[in-house]
C-alpha cells in the first residue's frame, strides 16, 4: 500500500499550520523535547560555546533549531524542508522572535544542496523516517558533516508502542480488515526505522561509526482526547490511512473508532494541570563520522 501523501511536499504543506497551531507556543512543544533529546545524545555539553553549524534536515516548523539557538548562542543553524510552507511557517517564528542564527531552505533532504565535509551535526527529528529512501537520506547526512570523528547525525523515529501509532494501527487495520474480508495489517511509514537493530545497521551500512539507538520518553499533552482529529486531521498521516479505504461508508467510520479506540486506552491524566498524557517513545540514533 502506498503512503503517497506522506513523501510529498504539497501533503505536508496542508498540515504545517496545523502543527503550528497545535504543537509551537511559540517555540517550544512536543516535538520539541525529543529533539533537546537528540542535541544532548549527540552534541557534548562542553562544546554549548563552540562555533558550530548545525543541518536541521526535514524540519518542518523547525522545533530543534528554534530551541537550538537558545543554547547555542555562537552556532549557525541551517533549517531545511522540501515543504514551502514549512519554512514559511518557521521564517515566521524566526523573525518574531528575532533569532539571528537560523538560516532556512526549501531543500529535499535527499539532495541536499550542501557542500561535502562542512557540517559539524546533523539532525532529523521525526522527517527522514518518511522519505522515499531512507538510505539516500541518511548518505546525504553523512556526506556533509566533516570527517573529523566527532561530526555526529541524530534521527529521531517512532516506536510501534507510542499512544498516536497504536491508535492509527488499531483503527486502520480494522477497517481494512472490513474491506478486505481477512485480517490485515498496514504498514505506517511513521515505523520506517522502528526496529533498532534495523534502525542500526542502515547508519552503520552509510558509513557512521560507534553507532547508539536510544530509547526516550515523552507524553504528549491534551485536554480531550476528541481534540486528536483536528488536530490531525491535515496531516498525511491520517489523509494516506483514509486513502487506503475505499468506500466512503469506511471512510465516515474511521474518526468514531479512532476516537473510541483512544478513549478504551483510559490515558492517565496530570495531577499538575489535569491534562491527558499519550505516552509517546522514540528512538534516536546517532552516528559519527570518521
Amino acid at each position: 500500500m502506498s503512503n503517497l501523501k506522506q513523501v510529498t511536499a504539497d501533503g505536508w504543506d496542508k498540515t504545517a499550520e496545523t502543527m503550528a497551531k497545535f504543537i509551537l507556543k511559540p517555540t517550544i512543544g512536543f516535538s520539541t523535547y525529543f529533539a533537546i533529546d537528540a542535541l544532548n545524545l549527540a552534541i557534548p555539553k562542553e562544546l554549548n560555546e563552540k562555533s558550530m553549524t548545525i543541518l536541521d534536515v526535514a524540519c518542518g516548523t523547525g522545533p530543534l533549531s528554534l530551541w537550538g539557538t537558545e543554547v547555542y548562542r555562537n552556532t549557525k543553524f541551517i533549517a531545511t524542508d522540501f515543504s514551502p510552507k514549512m519554512i514559511e511557517i518557521l521564517d515566521r517564528l524566526v523573525k518574531d522572535n528575532n533569532f539571528k542564527n537560523i538560516e532556512t531552505h526549501v531543500m529535499d533532504g535527499q539532495n541536499l544542496v550542501i557542500e561535502n565535509d562542512s557540517i559539524d551535526y546533523t539532525f532529523s527529528i521525526f522527517g527522514l523516517i518518511f522519505f522515499p529512501d531512507i538510505i539516500k537520506g541518511m548518505k546525504e547526512m553523512y556526506r556533509v558533516l566533516k570527517p573529523n570523528n566527532q561530526s555526529r547525525a541524530a534521527i529521531a523515529s517512532w516506536c510501534t508502542d507510542s499512544f498516536l501509532v497504536q491508535i492509527f494501527q488499531e483503527t486502520i487495520d480494522q477497517l481494512l480488515t472490513e474491506q478486505n474480508g481477512k485480517p490485515t495489517t498496514y504498514r505506517q511509514t511513521a515505523l520506517s526505522l522502528s526496529n533498532e537493530s534495523e534502525f542500526k545497521a542502515h547508519l552503520e551500512s552509510v558509513g557512521f561509526i560507534d553507532v547508539s539507538i536510544t530509547r526516550v520518553e515523552h507524553p504528549m499533552e491534551l485536554s480531550e482526547i476528541s481534540d486528536l482529529i483536528p488536530m490531525f486531521k491535515t496531516n498525511p498521516t491520517y489523509i494516506d490511512c483514509i486513502d487506503q479505504l475505499h468506500s466512503e461508508e469506511l471512510k465516515s467510520k474511521f474518526d468514531q473508532l479512532f476516537i473510541e479506540i483512544a478513549k478504551s486506552k483510559n490515558p492517565s491524566r496530570s495531577s499538575d494541570n489535569n491534562k491527558l498524557q499519550l505516552r509517546s517513545f522514540s528512538l534516536i540514533g546517532v552516528g559519527t563520522k570518521k
